[in-house]
């Protein structure tokens, strides 16, 4: 009689697994080509290719109340802003294409174009 399963499928299906879930955190953590556009009070105010960054650095805003904005290699947040309820602070780190935030008394909008796209879907709060 015939086994099911033999030794080199077990090996096959493993190899399998491994390459899929390094793929998986390839795509998931990579950056390549996100671009941040900037808005303040909706115009482009500057755009920074993330890939690009150096040295992680800090942004004021030309605006009213005062927004920072905190740009590393491969990512941008808000690092803190002067609006009531700071909702952009908490939305964290944009790192993939369509990611979105936004400092409303403010007047700010950051969104991330030419990079991969998100895994999510949509956001609720």
């Amino acid at each position: 009689m015939k086994k099911l399963i033999r030794p080199i499928d077990i090996i096959l299906i493993a190899v399998l697994i491994i390459g899929a879930l390094g793929f998986s955190l390839y795509t998931k953590y990579t950056t390549a080509g996100a671009t941040a556009v900037i808005y303040v009070d909706g115009e482009i105010y500057q755009s920074i290719e993330l890939e690009k960054v150096e040295e992680s650095y800090e942004l004021a805003l030309p605006c009213s109340p005062e927004a920072i904005l905190f740009i590393e290699r491969g990512c941008i947040s808000f690092k803190n802003a002067e609006c009531p309820d700071k909702l952009c602070v908490a939305t964290g780190k944009l790192t993939h294409r369509g990611d979105t935030a936004a400092c409303l008394p403010a007047g700010v909008v950051i969104t991330i174009e030419n990079g991969e796209e998100s895994e999510i879907d949509a956001l609720v709060y």
